[in-house]
């Protein structure tokens, strides 16, 4: 049974700190960037359009009012739907709409590229249309109408600006006034069609629904059917009735069915049966996005609900009641206007939504929710069972190392006490032997016995030493890796910073190894002309470290991968829970640096 330890909180993970990165979201600066972009570009098209000689007031605010609701309705789209394409694509089709003003500007460049998007709007209307609610295209009839739109917006518009007397044109006119009408006849016919058909795609997606959803999602559907009908019809009257009262009633209507998509686009994103499955999209995305954390998930069951009270409590483990995200023990039953929906998986109760009475009429919202819940409590429980498994490997990797470096302390003392002192013993009997004896036989043999002794006895010092060196055991790091940089064949300095206290046995023996190492390499395979040890002691975040590195000016490349010497110790230093990176000097070479915890 899932436990509130499963969501440990942090001190800014909490409902509350959740809810304030949202309403960071609000003042996103590149929201802010698209409202002063779409604002000037209003004020601009604007006075292009009210520049045109005759012109009456009216048309033009009408057209400047249908830039401004869908650029503020594709605004708060993103906003509260930032993982929803529907946003982005009402921000396109106002920005589309707003460069047919282009047509009016006194740059005939800019006339020239209002030509060119002049029936982009459509396309982008159509797209819009076949894409609510998720803002994705579903199945390939409704992407090949929304390629044929923009084929039929883009390119069967080509001619317009491409040939006569334009800034654009590749050729002029003559030539081409034969087929020019031909072309406009193609785009009409494919972009009527486009239209035609998608608003048959719509009708017969909605047939095939059931009826209660037929009647919830109706309005939105028979719309989106209109919109697409009478942009068709407006289309046909422009092209076979031009200037005919019949061709600007149709056009007129045309503009206000395109002003009222992002409204009721609007409307049906964010409340509704649309809404709500918006909510739940959004919800999903943003605990996919982030991890299933308590705070998390009560913000997106809120926001979902519209409950701003609403909050997820959890099973206790191994008895009865709830705890909310903190561990805080919550009566359930002590608020008579909040209601309390179990949360289920696995056929166990592991939580619940607690929210207010009266606020959510829509139970099976409540049962989707709960289902979401209850997915990301066994995620997260999932999560921290693989959390419990990789620090107990890791425990045992420590015991393990200790366990190693204790019998490695133990073999070296027993060496050092027994075999060692044994042959110093024989060494000096036999040293003695030779300069006491008479027989020259005899001295010259009693001799070389000490001197290979002796030998023998160097040899069984750098053993023990290979095991556990006497003065890292006696004295500590410090004189220890001293020692060894006096033995170096080049220069090495050593810095060590004060050390208080040694650290534990095992931290002290991976980190005299690590520099013996590093050490060893620099004299084998860097080529190095001098090396530097630095030891220090640290704090981050309240812990104690202990860092070492280790440099030098050779020519660097050592890998912990390529060898077996660093990549064991890469091992040790995880083992105790530390990190080693090796990498280029800053004066060239290499350098190896490690920081492991000695609190």
């Amino acid at each position: 049974m899932p436990s509130p330890a499963v969501f440990a909180p942090t001190a800014s993970d909490s409902p509350q700190a959740d809810r304030e990165r949202g309403g960071l979201r609000r003042t996103d600066p590149l929201m802010v960037v698209i409202a002063a972009t779409a604002l000037l570009l209003l004020v601009i098209g604007f006075s292009f359009l009210g520049s045109l000689p005759g012109v009456h007031p009216a048309p033009v605010l009408l057209e400047v009012s249908s830039w401004a609701l869908f650029s503020l309705a594709g605004m708060i789209a993103r906003h509260r739907r930032p993982h929803n394409r529907i946003g982005p694509l009402m921000l396109l089709a106002g920005f589309s709409m707003w460069a047919t003003s282009l047509t009016a500007a006194p740059v005939p460049v800019l006339v020239a590229i209002g030509t060119a998007v002049a029936t982009l709007p459509l396309a982008l209307t159509l797209h819009l249309v076949l894409a609510f609610p998720s803002g994705r295209l579903r199945g390939r009839l409704a992407r090949v109408l929304v390629a044929a739109g923009y084929v039929t917006s883009l390119v069967l518009q080509a001619p317009l600006y491409l040939i006569g007397d334009g800034p654009l044109a590749l050729t002029d006119a003559g030539p081409a006034l034969t087929w020019i009408p031909a072309v406009q006849f193609i785009q009409s016919a494919v972009g009527v069609s486009a239209l035609l058909t998608g608003a048959v795609l719509i009708a017969d997606r909605a047939w095939r629904t059931d009826a209660l959803e037929r009647k919830l999602l109706g309005p939105v559907v028979w719309y989106r059917i209109g919109c697409l009908v009478l942009i068709a019809a407006a289309a046909l009257a422009g092209r076979l009735l031009p200037g005919t009262e019949v061709a600007m009633i149709t056009g007129l209507a045309q503009l206000v069915a395109i002003m009222g998509i992002p409204l009721v686009f609007l409307v049906g994103l964010l409340f509704g049966s649309f809404g709500r499955a918006g909510e739940v999209d959004e919800m999903v995305a943003r605990i996919g996005a982030a991890g299933p954390t308590a705070a998390r998930l009560t913000s997106a069951v809120a926001d979902a609900l519209g409950d701003p009270d609403a909050v997820v409590v959890f099973a206790r483990t191994g008895r009865p009641g709830f705890v909310d995200a903190v561990g805080v023990e919550v009566d359930v039953s002590a608020d008579r206007t909040r209601q309390l929906h179990p949360v289920r998986y696995d056929g166990r109760v592991v939580g619940g939504i607690l929210h207010r009475h009266g606020l959510v009429a829509d139970d099976a919202l409540l049962d989707v929710l709960a289902g979401i819940v209850g997915l990301a409590i066994d995620q997260q429980r999932l999560v921290a069972e693989q959390h419990a498994l990789v620090a107990e490997l890791q425990r045992s990797r420590r015991r393990l190392l200790q366990a190693e470096d204790a019998e490695r302390r133990r073999i070296a003392r027993d060496l050092h006490d027994g075999a060692q002192q044994h042959l110093v013993v024989l060494g000096m009997t036999a040293r003695q032997l030779s300069r006491t004896t008479t027989d020259p036989g005899v001295a010259d043999t009693a001799a070389e016995i000490a001197d290979g002794v002796s030998r023998v006895l160097a040899e069984f010092r750098d053993l023990i030493a290979g095991i556990m060196p006497a003065p890292l055991q006696d004295r500590g790091l410090g004189p220890a890796v001293e020692l060894l940089a006096e033995r170096m064949p080049i220069p090495t300095r050593v810095s060590v910073g004060p050390d208080p206290e040694r650290p534990a046995a095992d931290v002290e023996s991976t980190l005299y190894f690590l520099v013996a190492e590093s050490l060893t390499n620099v004299i084998k395979h860097a080529g190095a002309g001098t090396a530097e040890v630095i030891i220090r002691r640290a704090d981050r975040d309240g812990r104690g470290l202990m860092t070492v590195t280790v440099s030098d000016d050779g020519r660097g490349g050592a890998d912990p991968a390529a060898g077996h010497g660093l990549r064991g110790i890469a091992d040790r230093v995880e083992a105790i829970g530390g990190a080693l990176r090796v990498d280029a000097a800053p004066d060239g070479g290499t350098r190896v640096y490690a920081e492991v915890p000695c609190g």
